[in-house]
């Protein structure tokens, strides 16, 4: 099979390999479209704490079960009757959960401390054939109507993200939401936001482009933050309350101070997109965060079960995402994909294999 394989920061390049092994209780998937992420940029250009080189990136994964190992019995979909079978078309949960720790017992199998990850430390989704454990059919597969377009539907994990984050902070009907950072999970974060019943959403986003596409494809509030201060315009918006929750969706967004004022009293802020090294230890007003009943939250990844809802959004058109995808590439052409992401001068490229 051909493969995406990535040796080294900057090292990545198309090899033929064998097709891997089916796993005992597993499945081999053909796959149909993988989605590139911002953190598969990062794992090109300058590597990642959870990655094992070499390693076959790609954690956004839609592909066809051609082969299941039914030496353990029949697998199910998780909480449904239907059988797993072969000729499914699937969305994957790139975790691979020991499925017995106290956190897998609660439905957040992305904190399982005996995880790995499909892209990471396990071979993912930029291949033309990917195996997957029986972990992963145990929990991990959300089958997808016939006719779906695969690409669409690589968005399930990044959306699952998103969820994760909103539910974090308890997104509720009625709020005002601000979004820092109008990329791809920016959108997905106000696609989201607006489907919960968000009474307004504001977005800052800073290149021309994006502004555009968001203000055609949201109901979102745009401002250029480098144009107009966040303060004022946040007053503005709010009648001079502030927003219910901040969600960082930028890696290069300070969640500081002057960004805790911008809440409304009881407001929540979710650090959602991975803070730069420099930014580890920022300063806190203690006393803000005290008298004005402020919460702040992270979410790294989704569970299970966050993509199954995603999955679930897409193909039902409950969230219309499609304009989201403004390149798609071959598994040959993948540096394509990589560079129209790195560009940042559209949205979201998706590797087509098929």
């Amino acid at each position: 099979m051909l493969a995406a394989v990535l040796r080294g920061p900057g090292k990545m390049q198309i090899e033929e390999l064998p097709d891997p092994a089916l796993p005992k209780g597993g499945a081999l998937l053909k796959m149909e479209a993988c989605a590139v992420c911002g953190t598969d940029i990062k794992m090109h250009q300058q590597g990642h704490r959870d990655l094992t080189y070499p390693c076959i990136p790609g954690h956004e994964l839609v592909g066809r079960i051609v082969q299941l190992d039914g030496s353990n019995g029949d697998y199910y979909y998780h909480d449904s009757n239907r059988r797993i079978r072969e000729g499914d078309l699937v969305a994957v949960w790139p975790g691979i959960a020991c499925g017995r720790c106290p956190s897998c017992r609660r439905g957040s199998d992305h904190r399982c401390l005996d995880i790995k990850i499909m892209g990471f430390s396990f071979p993912g989704g930029f291949a033309e054939m990917c195996a997957l454990p029986a972990e992963s059919l145990s929990r991990g597969l959300n089958p997808l109507p016939e006719g779906v377009d695969p690409a669409l539907a690589a968005l399930s994990e990044p959306l699952g993200c998103c969820i994760n984050g909103q539910d974090q902070v308890r997104l509720k009907e009625g709020e005002s939401v601000l979004i820092l950072g109008g990329g791809p999970i920016g959108a997905l974060h106000a696609l989201l936001a607006e489907s919960r019943g968000a009474a307004k959403v504001i977005i800052a986003e800073k290149l021309p482009g994006r502004i555009s596409s968001l203000k055609r494809n949201t109901r979102a509030t745009l401002f250029n933050p480098d144009e107009e201060a966040p303060s004022g315009v946040i007053a503005a918006e709010t009648g001079g309350l502030g927003v219910d929750v901040i969600f960082s969706a930028a890696p290069q967004v300070d969640l500081d101070c002057s960004l805790l004022r911008l809440l409304s009293p009881g407001g929540r802020a979710c650090i959602f997109s991975g803070p730069g090294a420099d930014n580890a230890d920022p300063p806190m007003d203690l006393r803000l965060i005290h008298y004005h009943e402020l919460s702040i939250c992270g979410a790294y990844g989704c569970s299970s079960r966050h993509i199954r809802r995603a999955a679930e959004h897409l193909t039902s058109g409950r969230i219309r995402a499609g304009w989201l995808i403004t390149k798609r590439a071959s598994l040959a052409k993948i540096g394509e994909a990589f560079a129209h992401s790195t560009a940042r001068g559209g949205m979201k490229s998706v590797v087509c294999v098929r």
